[in-house]
């Protein structure tokens, strides 16, 4: 995640006659945090874009700076308050969305995340640190379909990626979950909802539930095709 932060920072000083300033100072300030930022110190680099703000509100980049730096130290609640400022400005800084996307998810805001996430990916498609937050928020919001769509474009993009099929298979058995409560909530009693049931504890490894549920399943319609042969390899 560093070596990707490393690649939104924007250079601040050329960009100083674009807000009507031309501040030397400004300039010194900037030279002083790429500086602190090349050594390693991230709190002497905030400090100077904290100062640089002070004397340049409208320098929209330099929000994106901060914004990610403060990214770095684990504040999210300061980096998104900082990219939201400067995204007020300039709205069309892709990175800025995208560090303000992963810092709203990181403090809860999953609802809030989502349209940033969604925004700095229409501007990159193909970033996987933004695809996996967006499945990971989309997650949270109980969208799995979404989610899954996602990963399914991801898996094509990268089809050696483990991580990639891993969260497919966790949305798929959420999605099933959320398909049995449906049925549940229709008729608990019936055939199909004692037989997806089964076949769901099958797949956890959990046999003699699935013999229980697969015996519901014949109680409730001792006709229907299939179901004999399932409680069959369910002994098995």
């Amino acid at each position: 995640m560093l070596r990707w932060l490393a690649l939104v920072l924007f250079a601040v000083a050329p960009l100083l006659a674009q807000t009507g300033e031309n501040d030397s100072r400004v300039q010194e300030l900037y030279a002083q945090a790429k500086a602190a930022q090349s050594r390693g110190d991230v709190a002497g680099a905030v400090s100077k874009y904290e100062e640089i703000l002070r004397a340049a509100p409208k320098l929209a980049p330099a929000y994106n700076n901060l914004g990610a730096l403060y990214f770095r130290q684990r504040e999210y609640r300061k980096a998104a308050a900082v990219l939201e400022q400067g995204l007020r400005i300039n709205p069309g800084m892709s990175s800025a969305s995208a560090l303000l996307g992963i810092s709203l998810y990181e403090t809860g805001e999953y609802v809030q995340a989502r349209p940033r996430l969604e925004a700095a990916l229409r501007a990159n498609p193909t970033d996987p640190n933004v695809q996996m937050f967006l499945v990971k928020d989309l997650s949270q919001l109980g969208d799995y379909s979404a989610a899954a769509s996602r990963l399914q474009q991801m898996g094509a993009q990268n089809p050696r990626n483990q991580e990639i099929w891993y969260r497919l298979a966790k949305v798929y058995m959420k999605l099933s979950e959320q398909a049995l409560a449906k049925m549940n909530s229709i008729d608990p009693n019936s055939a199909l909802a004692h037989e997806l049931s089964a076949e769901m504890m099958e797949s956890m490894n959990n046999y003699e539930g699935a013999v229980v549920e697969l015996k519901h399943a014949i109680e409730m319609a001792p006709q229907r095709p299939g179901t004999h042969y399932k409680l069959g390899e369910a002994y098995s």
